[in-house]
């Protein structure tokens, strides 16, 4: 098979994540795949060294008309048998079949953009789907929401789980680990991570920070609240303002010291109304760290056994929660040791894997449909 990837997704977002981590595992486990990758010549993919991948610069920017007819371009000239796109934009003249992964229908289940913009993409996302052999969805909600939402029949979806960088995000902690968050950010040995997004009214913010409010009168001991990301969220909500003493703020950080955040936290607190996967669950579980959750979207079934997860809007019982977890390391140990079985079912070679039985399917059966044209001309 000649597999043409869109890689020019790869940034630091939960898209760019997936980018990254499923080229790398199908570059190493594909070896019945030619792996053409397209990528943006200022902003490569890493981890492909040392593969027989061949790397194909592309100018056009994404979402724009030139990169409809550049990429179409190269699906002929490349003599590609599939192209992957890993977003929702897919060229819609592509001679070859094309699979999409979509992460999530955010878009059509939340107010996020202008009433145009939003349109738009709604219609990019109807026109992806209809062009599309075959539609990977990051999880079994994904999957439902695009069956009832896009009306794609069931056997047109595959579901393919997401994972995380392994030399990132583990469970080996470190006391120079703990050094340097002390140094760089002021984060003491005891402390609840937050994510503070900027789509914060979509993931629930002001129900976490009520939650830690009413948990700092269940706990005796001072602790940290380290919320990670940009503040627009932080400096809207009045909650913010009552735990200013106990906040910590680190804005923007790595994958690696985000790791480090998760294995040295006593907590993980995530209030999504709605995830397509829920790649932050996954990162915290697989670093060990014990994480209170919410049944939003995907949160649920990600979790597992290995999360405690409740109502989106259960302020009580979060907060009860993680006092528990903060004042019982019997609790902590039992929890850490939940997300690290649950942590341990994901994975990039499994996920690559999976892929390729995709990739398999749709080539297939596009050389039998290709035959059975030749025999009846």
């Amino acid at each position: 098979m000649r597999i043409g990837f869109d890689a020019r997704w790869y940034n630091d977002s939960g898209v760019g994540t997936y980018v990254a981590g499923l080229l790398a595992a199908l570059a190493e486990c594909g070896r019945d795949c030619e792996l053409v990758v397209y990528e943006n010549p200022e902003n490569p993919v890493p981890g492909l060294e040392g593969f027989s991948v061949a790397r194909i610069p592309v100018q056009s920017r994404k979402y724009s008309i030139g990169e409809q007819w550049e990429l179409a371009r190269r699906c002929s000239r490349d003599r590609l048998d599939l192209l992957h796109c890993p977003f929702f934009v897919a060229p819609y003249a592509a001679p070859c079949p094309v699979v999409i992964t979509i992460h999530d229908l955010i878009p059509f289940l939340f107010r996020i953009y202008s009433y145009p913009k939003q349109l738009l993409i709604k219609m990019a996302y109807r026109a992806a789907t209809v062009r599309a052999a075959h539609i990977i969805a990051v999880s079994e909600t994904t999957s439902r929401d695009i069956q009832l939402v896009l009306n794609v029949p069931p056997e047109n979806i595959s579901v393919v789980y997401n994972a995380v960088s392994p030399s990132q995000f583990h469970s080996h902690a470190t006391q120079s680990e703990l050094r340097y968050l002390q140094r760089k950010f002021g984060i003491l040995s005891r402390y609840v991570v937050i994510s503070t997004p900027r789509n914060w009214r979509t993931k629930n913010l002001a129900t976490a920070l009520k939650a830690l409010a009413v948990m700092q009168t269940r706990v005796e001991q001072g602790f940290q609240i380290v919320a990670y990301g940009p503040g627009d969220g932080l400096n809207t909500i009045a909650e913010a303002n009552i735990l200013n003493g106990s906040l910590l703020r680190t804005g923007f950080i790595s994958a690696e010291e985000l790791g480090m955040l998760f294995r040295h936290a006593h907590a993980f607190l995530l209030t999504s109304l709605y995830e397509g996967f829920g790649l932050p669950l996954l990162e915290a579980m697989s670093c060990g760290c014990p994480v209170v959750t919410a049944k939003g979207g995907s949160l649920c079934e990600i979790a597992g056994d290995g999360a405690q997860v409740l109502d989106v809007f259960d302020v009580e019982g979060m907060s009860a929660a993680l006092a528990l977890l903060l004042e019982s390391e019997k609790v902590r140990n039992h929890w850490r040791e939940c997300a690290l079985r649950r942590a341990a079912q994901f994975s990039w070679t499994r996920a690559a894997e999976q892929t390729l039985g995709v990739y398999r399917r749709i080539c297939h059966a596009s050389g039998a449909s290709k035959a059975e044209s030749c025999l009846q001309a």
